[in-house]
């Protein structure tokens, strides 16, 4: 009796293809809800992204054309090296933001020679990468990249700061973004430093400072990279540039210069990708004569 029952309650087969089915159906919704998720998920980080950009810019412009120089070149760093997708965003970001916690010290000092700094600006200058790193612990899943930025100023030979680590006890990440922004910190001084140096002194130095300040492994990487990449690679060079006014001025393109204020001070630095805040910041200027004119850029793709 129990045998003639079981048999039965067992489902035949039209309903076995309905619960199959139905399973079907509910996985795709899943599937899809998923994908809308994380598509909104990459969406708010990219919008956050940007906006701490925005904000390093209208505080610091020299600031926020380094970050993005360095970015790009890490990045094309890593790819030489084939990292993968995941370390590629890792050192994009923290190539935009390794200098976050500089905001608190006022442009014109960061040209300052040590001795002439006050103690409250030393500190601030060698526990940038601590404070940076703790304003990046407010976004989840980042601590690859706060790991990069509290790290980019260890040196290979255990001087550096701000927890003197030395050789492979330095993150992988934070040796390279080391170098990449050794590398375009000097290469890209603003017209208004003290002393601005050519590429080839810049690579001498990188040369100097090999089993020093830099892992000699990667240095000598980068050189091999550098090889093959066109003379400047830090620079916007080797493009047409165009004179444009306020007025015409548009979103979307590329400083080739950076751009004064009429006491020669940088508002924004060459590099910099505008946006339309910074059209509308320029022309709010413009208005009280303060923006030296023309302004020159490139296409945002060179």
């Amino acid at each position: 009796m129990d045998t003639l029952t079981s048999v039965r309650a067992a489902p035949d087969r039209a309903e076995v293809i309905n619960i199959a089915n139905r399973l079907a159906r509910e996985s795709t919704q899943l599937e899809t809800k998923n994908s809308e998720l994380l598509r909104e998920l990459t969406q708010s980080l990219d919008g956050t992204q940007a906006l701490l950009c925005n904000i390093v810019d209208l505080y610091n412009p020299h600031l926020g054309g380094h970050g993005r120089r360095v970015a790009r070149l890490v990045v094309a760093f890593g790819e030489f090296l084939k990292l993968g997708p995941v370390a590629l965003r890792t050192l994009r970001v923290a190539g935009l933001f390794h200098d976050l916690g500089m905001l608190g010290l006022k442009r014109e000092r960061l040209f300052t020679p040590w001795a002439q700094l006050s103690e409250t600006e030393r500190n601030l200058m060698q526990s940038h990468p601590e404070i940076g790193a703790s304003q990046l612990e407010l976004l989840p899943g980042w601590a690859l990249t706060r790991a990069a930025v509290v790290g980019h100023h260890e040196r290979w030979d255990g001087s550096g700061f701000p927890q003197h680590l030395a050789h492979d006890a330095i993150p992988h990440s934070a040796r390279m973004l080391s170098i990449c922004d050794a590398y375009d910190e000097m290469l890209n001084k603003p017209d208004d430093a003290p002393r601005r140096f050519t590429e080839d002194e810049v690579l001498n130095h990188l040369r100097k400072e090999r089993g020093r300040q830099f892992d000699p492994d990667l240095i000598d990487r980068f050189f091999d990279m550098l090889a093959l990449r066109a003379p400047g690679a830090g620079e916007v060079k080797g493009v047409l540039e165009v004179a444009t006014m306020l007025d015409a001025l548009r979103e979307g393109v590329r400083l080739s210069r950076d751009v004064h204020n009429r006491a020669h001070m940088v508002l924004l630095s060459k590099g910099t990708l505008l946006r339309q805040a910074h059209v509308l910041r320029l022309r709010a200027l413009r208005d009280e004569h303060s923006v030296i004119e023309p302004i020159y850029v490139v296409p945002a793709a060179a």
